[in-house]
């Protein structure tokens, strides 16, 4: 049974804010580990006035990258490698012919691989925190989804074209979003698929408090450490995480899990129970 406007209707909003700077939004959100949406502050960024697939089409380059379909965290999925280029110009195909199309992009680390779009975007008032900040790109057609999961780094979402629907859920409801015991990197997933879902199984999940918003073009949204969130493009959209490490971290959380994952691929834990297995 698929219970996403369910959960919609039952959620609440996220606080909403029109400006930010560093000390504010240490002090009232990342310090409290408090969500909060701020309307706008991307759209004056060159990333948000120029992305589009022609934009990324006239690139210099192009690069090899990975692409997921459907539900990246709850379903049978694995990554799958193409072009970058050639993944766009099926993503332009799809969108001009009205075609059905189910690949995106996920986790692309957009600057280590055209780092001269580095000043296209402008994350000052949370990197005056962090001491190291993975800064990925996702891109896609609407209707793709990452089901439930927790990121183990603080993340700020900004929304560049297009529009995506967030439900959140806090670190309060741990137990009662069923955390999976499949190895993904930096996150724990959630088993519970709210696209089909098992009430059953997971007796006590509509109990959880949940929070919800959808984000347009220049939206930018703070999801704090550890807290549960779906994603859904309304939209074909462009999106970019900052995952953000603070100098603690940076040798304690991200040290620990570059060894996790290392002994991961070295298939010394949790082989062949994970999300990031390419499929042959």
């Amino acid at each position: 049974m698929n219970i996403v406007s369910q959960i919609l209707k039952q959620s609440q909003p996220i606080e909403e804010i029109s400006s930010i700077d560093a000390t504010s939004f240490k002090k009232n959100y990342f310090n409290k580990k408090k969500p909060v949406i701020v309307k706008g502050l991307a759209k004056e960024w060159k990333s948000t006035k120029k992305w589009n697939l022609d934009f990324f089409l006239n690139l210099k380059d192009d690069k090899d990258v990975y692409l997921l379909s459907d539900n990246f965290i709850q379903d049978d999925n694995r990554y799958r490698k193409a072009s970058f280029k050639d993944y766009i110009k099926q993503l332009k195909d799809a969108e001009d012919n009205n075609k059905n199309f189910k690949d995106y992009l996920t986790t692309l680390d957009i600057f280590e691989y055209y780092p001269e779009l580095k000043d296209h975007i402008d994350f000052s008032f949370f990197e005056a925190h962090t001491k190291v900040n993975d800064i990925t790109a996702w891109i896609g057609p609407a209707g793709t989804i990452s089901g439930f999961h927790a990121d183990t780094a603080n993340n700020v979402y900004a929304q560049i074209r297009g529009k995506k629907m967030f439900i959140i859920c806090s670190t309060a409801f741990n137990k009662t979003m069923y955390p999976s015991s499949k190895h993904i990197y930096g996150a724990v997933a959630s088993d519970v698929d709210i696209n089909s879902f098992d009430s059953d199984k997971f007796p006590k999940f509509m109990d959880n408090d949940f929070k919800s918003v959808i984000l347009e073009p220049g939206d930018v949204l703070f999801v704090p450490q550890n807290w549960w969130h779906y994603v859904q493009a309304i939209d074909p959209s462009i999106s970019i995480s900052n995952f953000g490490y603070t100098k603690f971290e940076v040798y304690s959380l991200k040290f620990k899990e570059r060894i996790i994952q290392s002994l991961h691929k070295r298939g010394y834990y949790k082989a062949n129970n994970c999300f990031c297995c390419e499929k042959n």
